[in-house]
């Protein structure tokens, strides 16, 4: 019954994850200052590479969305607000989780300098990944109904 909800979200989350990540890349890259052919394909390789950042958050924010959403209603007989609420807590769990294990990886490598910071980081990209899994499910709550 989940996967026939939210089949929708399992497909376009880590997709979203991507698009999004990538038009972080630009902006961080500032991609209209410069019009030389070196500039286009650094803007190009940043877009892939925090892309990619943002499909492996996406998929890990689906996954604790979709766990979350399982634990607290089941059979999906509560209210729809529970449902949203429970992915985009699941979204932020997941994605938390996500960057401690790297901070403690990170911290048994002899960088735990950088632990910190991916903790931080964590934090914030779980806290748009909640507010995407909110919205998403929303919408598949809506499409269903």
């Amino acid at each position: 019954m989940i996967v026939r909800r939210y089949w929708r979200i399992a497909v376009f989350a880590p997709i979203v994850g991507f698009l999004i990540a990538a038009c972080v890349a630009v902006v961080m890259t500032d991609a209209g200052s410069g019009e030389t052919e070196f500039r286009f394909w650094f803007v190009v390789r940043s877009m892939a590479n925090y892309g990619v950042i943002g499909l492996v958050i996406g998929a890990v924010a689906l996954l604790g969305g979709l766990v979350a959403v399982a634990i607290a209603d089941r059979k999906l007989t509560k209210s729809r607000r529970l449902r949203t609420t429970a992915a985009a807590l699941g979204a932020m769990g997941g994605v938390v989780l996500l960057s401690l294990t790297i901070a403690a990886v990170l911290t048994m490598l002899d960088d735990g300098l950088y632990a910190g910071i991916t903790i931080a980081f964590g934090v914030a990209f779980g806290a748009a990944a909640s507010v995407v899994a909110a919205v998403m499910v929303l919408y598949a709550e809506h499409h269903t109904r």
